[in-house]
């Protein structure tokens, strides 16, 4: 039977068990995760017997593309677009150690005109969460079928097919200190898509794992910081044109700013996370260049003034090239924006972000590839129409330019998002440093 049917009739088979379970409890234990599981898990909006449910109707990015191949053809091709998608999360309580979750996302998008662009997609994952005293453990998987922009790099539509499975230990040694292992492995696959004559699976199906060993030392109740070693591997098929098999090595240091329980960032003043240290990434094959600087990412907000929020973002790290002449490329990002709160219901943002490209070459000095620049403005305009209800116009424009011969293909987008219900919670757990 098919693995992907056999995980449904067992998700469904034990929320139908659930239904009828008199448990009303949730696993916290003594540790900061677990404190994070109890208070997402009670904060759930709807409450079925036992289970505890978040839900919602999202109508995303409906509006007016001018080039859905952002340049990538010779003359634009404008469109009208939509995507409709109903997130559906279940926390279902077993004991009051341990709980499990299941969240689902089936979306529709849909282009007016460009029959082909028309997509159904969909992100499953399942998860059970343990938490113990002192130690926290959650393990689980998901799979997810999505047609989506594959990345800066080719920023088209692709059809990308990823299973995963992960897994978490956290130690709590202290009330301020804690040990966590974090492990995850995803298979990438991409069918038979192709692209201006390139097949995307040829050069970008693999599975990749990640190891992840954090430490992390918490002197006040808003602040944790952290000093992460990780180890990667990177299987590409044997059948491959060029051999790109790869492991790294990294190790990175940070900070997490996180508000105390049930606070508000305006109280906290500031949030988010910072991750920076260095990568080394060995290529197997003697033909590609091994690789190795500075990777990380930031993601911070703080409210310096009454109603008003700025935020900075940065990331940088190595990603695999669709492209025959490199095997991979360095990313670059950052940006920043703005938001002020108008009114108890209203709020206006701002945001400007800028990217960048570096290719490798082959030792023999062959293979070259373009870099790109890109840069993105958007705004968008927030209505909160009635509990649970929101209404964002939102505005972006986007430049991308090659590097090489300085020509500039843009492409602009104007539209709303229309979203009713609870979206998902989401426990703070230790994350790797390059999956953040």
């Amino acid at each position: 039977m098919n693995p992907k049917r056999i995980t449904t009739i067992i998700g469904g088979s034990l929320l139908l068990c659930l239904l009828g379970s008199p448990v009303v409890v949730f696993g916290q234990g003594n540790t900061w995760v677990g404190t994070s599981l109890a208070r997402v898990v009670e904060e759930a909006r709807w409450r079925l017997s036992s289970l505890r449910i978040n839900a919602a109707v999202e109508l995303l990015s409906a509006g007016h593309d001018s080039d859905v191949y952002f340049g990538y053809l010779d003359e634009p091709v404008p469109d009208f677009t939509l995507t409709a998608g109903l997130p559906v999360q279940v926390w279902a309580p077993l004991s009051k150690k341990v709980v499990l979750e299941f969240y689902d996302n089936p979306q529709y998008v849909y282009y007016f005109d460009t029959d082909k662009e028309r997509a159904l997609n969909n992100t499953f994952q399942g998860q059970i969460h343990i938490a113990l005293e002192k130690f926290y453990i959650r393990a689980g998987g998901g799979m997810a079928n999505v047609r989506r922009r594959l990345s800066p790099e080719l920023n088209v539509n692709i059809r990308e097919k990823a299973d995963s499975v992960d897994g978490l230990a956290l130690w709590q040694a202290s009330r301020h200190t804690s040990l966590a292992l974090i492990f995850q492995r995803t298979a990438y696959d991409y069918g038979d898509e192709e692209f201006g004559g390139t097949t995307i699976a040829g050069m970008l199906n693999r599975a990749e794992g990640l190891f992840d060993l954090v430490a992390y030392v918490q002197p006040n109740p808003r602040l944790r910081l952290f000093v992460d070693g990780q180890y990667g591997t990177y299987d590409f098929p044997d059948d491959l044109p060029s051999n790109r098999d790869a492991q790294s090595f990294g190790i990175f240091g940070g900070f997490e700013f996180t508000p105390r329980e049930g606070e508000l960032i305006s109280a906290a003043r500031i949030e988010g996370d910072l991750t920076l240290g260095y990568v080394r990434l060995d290529m197997e094959s003697p033909s590609f260049k091994d690789a190795s600087g500075i990777s990380g990412t930031v993601n911070l907000s703080a409210v310096p003034f009454k109603r008003t929020t700025v935020r900075g973002v940065f990331s940088r790290g190595f990603e695999f090239s669709v492209f025959s002449g490199a095997s991979y490329y360095l990313s670059t990002s950052y940006g920043g924006g703005i938001s002020r709160q108008l009114s108890s219901r209203i709020s206006l943002s701002y945001d400007l972000m800028f990217g960048s490209s570096d290719y490798p070459e082959f030792d023999s000095g062959d293979g070259i590839r373009p870099g790109y620049r890109y840069s993105t403005h958007s705004a968008s305009l927030n209505f909160g129409l009635a509990p649970r209800l929101t209404l964002t116009l939102i505005g972006s424009l986007g430049r991308r330019t090659i590097s090489q011969t300085d020509s500039a293909r843009s492409r602009n987008f104007i539209g709303v998002n229309l979203i009713y219900g609870s979206p998902a919670g989401h426990v703070t757990v230790p994350v790797g440093a390059m999956s953040r």
